[in-house]
């Protein structure tokens, strides 16, 4: 069986952990079938079986992209004569004749939790992938054979919004990291909040600074540690840049993790604290509600009110929340990725 994997959109971030994950699964799973990797730089290696093709053309902007998805890639694919096409991206190729999988990664078209204005500059481009580009996701999705998302509440969200069948959606929870650390019970600093994240408006870091004003007005002092830019300290805010992954890990053991981040189609932190056995301060969404169930020592707030977050911040300053020994920190564990490749045998049958 010929396989092809349309992923030109990958270059960092989520998207290429996605695709690194999957090409590693083939190449550690699958021997017995062809597969072309079709990217936009070269980013994996060539095996026996493992082909890589470049299109940095199709990369070099949305529009061009968009055109491949709807009108060029039909062809150029096509010639390949596949029994089976995955596209990593959200977006099938439209006009194929062979079976299509899409892995759909990009939850904003799909939460009800915010309506993003194009009429407001911070939010303009984020209305562009909640109403125009989730109009071509939802309509790929209708036109796939199969639809991978990451979680339950996205399967029932794809589900209900293209009016698809259960079994067309398959869960495929993302892999985490196997954590060797201590638990962080004996490390714990009280006086110690991180919060891993980025300037993305979703991200909702404006809760968290808030929430330090609130702290700071009953004279109450602490440390908020975020990975934004240096220049964004403020407060008892200390913003320190990107960091590695070990002092992320460091973090988690050391202090109370706080996620108000309101849009994420999984939220790795928030699965790989809970293997820490970290206390986690999390908005009230469907995404964290699914990956903290059962973990006690979560605590969730609504993510657009700043006094709620403060006032469970306040009771971790207070000592009156924290680090309990849990009955499961694991969460998920199973690897999603050969769910995948099983998922695609069936199709290309």
């Amino acid at each position: 069986m010929r396989i092809v994997v349309n992923d030109i959109a990958a270059s960092n971030g989520g998207a290429l952990t996605v695709l690194k994950e999957f090409y590693n699964c083939v190449k550690e799973n699958d021997r017995d079938n062809e597969w072309i990797f079709l990217l936009g730089d070269a980013l994996l290696e060539e095996t026996d079986n493992i082909k890589i093709r470049v299109r940095k053309d199709v990369k070099a902007s949305g529009v061009k992209k968009l055109w491949f998805d709807f009108v060029s890639g039909r062809r150029y694919i096509g010639k390949l004569k596949p029994d089976v096409v995955v596209s990593l991206q959200n977006i099938i190729t439209f006009g194929l004749k062979a079976p299509q999988i899409v892995y759909i990664h990009q939850s904003i078209p799909f939460q009800k939790i915010k309506r993003f204005s194009f009429f407001k500059r911070s939010e303009c481009k984020l209305a562009v992938y909640q109403h125009i580009i989730g109009g071509i996701i939802k309509h790929s999705a209708k036109k796939s054979d199969c639809v991978i998302v990451q979680t339950e509440w996205m399967r029932q969200a794809v589900c209900e919004s293209c009016k698809l069948p259960g079994e067309k959606v398959v869960k495929a929870l993302p892999n985490v990291k196997r954590i060797d650390v201590q638990a962080n019970s004996g490390f714990f600093q009280k006086d110690q909040f991180f919060y891993p994240t980025s300037n993305g408006i979703y991200k909702n870091n404006a809760v968290v600074v808030k929430a330090d004003e609130l702290l700071t007005q009953k004279g109450l002092s602490c440390q908020i540690t975020m990975t934004l830019p240096p220049d964004k300290s403020q407060g008892n805010i200390r913003c320190i840049g990107k960091i590695p992954y070990s002092q992320v890990l460091e973090h988690y053991q050391t202090a109370t993790l706080v996620f108000p981040s309101y849009i994420e189609s999984f939220g790795y932190p928030l699965a790989e604290a809970r293997r820490i056995g970290t206390v986690i301060l999390a908005a009230e969404t469907p995404f964290a509600k699914e990956l903290l169930a059962g973990y006690e020592n979560a605590y969730f707030f609504d993510p657009f009110k700043a006094e709620e977050l403060a006032s469970l911040m306040e009771r971790v300053l207070a000592g009156e929340i924290v680090p309990y020994a849990v009955s499961d920190i694991s969460g998920a564990q199973q690897d999603s990725w050969l769910l995948v490749l099983e998922q695609i045998r069936q199709v290309g049958v």
